[in-house]
């Protein structure tokens, strides 16, 4: 019988660690496995668990980036609103409203009447009822001699018609009335292709500014029609559209408004031989524009509606509509007075 080797006594199993039973080898210590050929292998970091630090600098990252973004979206937006009011606070100082006119400097100040825009149903309303009396005159020429004018969508009319170059001076027509404390002298002059005879309009024009509801009573000043331009003090123009917008100029008057440019009162021709949609016939708002533009020669400025039912202020812009719900009122002593 072979004697038995001894066998060197087992070390036991610390305390805590288990043993593999499934390979029988023992776990390696200090994180190393052993390789294939028995030597230890360093073990690699797992990628799914990153360093704290690394995780601490993403989150500052990410936090950061959306720092830059939220600064970003308010400079933009924040811009954006700046330039928008400045726009609008330029359009209402300059007066570049749409259709609306470019004022000059104190030196040459300048008006116009307004632009198109809707006009408003208490203006409808109102010219069912009795007009203020405009001076009783003929058209200029008659309905039968006008062209046939095209309407736009508010109700404008418009005649397409181009100056032919020459110009007709009126001719200096009787005063209506005794001659007041300060006297304007004015020549009417009438552009060739308006389709308004200038010896026709004179008389009207003299009775508008000479009435006793106008400028006479409200300013104490009368006007005296000349037919010598180098004595007038200012030039009444009746104009074609495109003569009027070059007359008016740099005032917007789109080719249908009138202006005050200097020492020229420009009526567009269009609006002198059909008035306008605020106005329920073409001698009341004829009447209007001529007061209103002179008015402007005179000094005034554009007033405003005081409250709806009450005649407007002549100086307010009534050609394209009645602002406020005001009446349309044609004679600068009826200002603000019950509709």
């Amino acid at each position: 019988m072979r004697p038995s080797t001894p066998q060197p006594p087992r070390r036991p199993s610390r305390p805590g660690r288990a043993s593999s039973s499934a390979s029988g080898r023992r776990r390696t210590s200090a994180g190393h496995r052993r390789s294939p050929e028995g030597r230890p292998s360093p073990q690699r970091p797992s990628s799914d668990a990153p360093d704290p630090a690394s995780r601490r600098a993403l989150t500052i990252a990410r936090r950061e980036r959306r720092r830059r973004r939220a600064r970003n979206r308010l400079l933009y937006g924040t811009t954006f609103v700046v330039a928008l009011a400045l726009i609008v606070v330029g359009l209402r100082v300059w007066g570049l409203h749409p259709g609306f006119a470019l004022p000059l400097g104190s030196s040459a100040r300048q008006s116009s009447t307004p632009a198109k825009a809707t006009a408003q149903s208490s203006a409808r309303a109102s010219a069912t009822r009795a007009a203020s009396a405009a001076p009783s005159a003929s058209p200029t020429p008659s309905a039968s001699a006008l062209p046939s004018p095209q309407l736009d969508s508010e109700g404008f009319a418009h005649s397409g018609a181009v100056g032919n170059g020459s110009w007709t001076i009126a001719p200096a027509v009787p005063v209506s009335r005794p001659a007041a404390a300060t006297v304007y002298r004015y020549v009417l002059r009438v552009e060739g292709g308006t389709h308004v005879d200038a010896a026709t309009a004179a008389p009207i024009v003299e009775r508008i500014l000479n009435d006793e509801r106008g400028w006479p009573t409200a300013q104490n000043t009368s006007f005296q029609p000349v037919a010598d331009p180098a004595s007038a003090d200012f030039t009444f123009n009746i104009a074609t559209p495109p003569s009027a917008d070059a007359l008016c100029s740099p005032l917007d008057t789109g080719g249908m408004w009138s202006c005050r440019n200097g020492d020229n009162v420009v009526i567009n021709s269009d609006r002198w031989n059909w008035g306008a949609v605020t106005y329920p016939d073409v001698d009341s708002y004829r009447t209007y524009v001529t007061n209103h533009e002179v008015g402007h020669f005179l000094g005034h400025e554009h007033e405003f509606c005081a409250g709806a039912g009450l005649k407007a202020p002549l100086m307010a812009q009534q050609s394209h509509d009645l602002a406020g719900g005001c009446v349309y009122n044609a004679w600068p002593t009826q200002d603000n007075q019950p509709g």
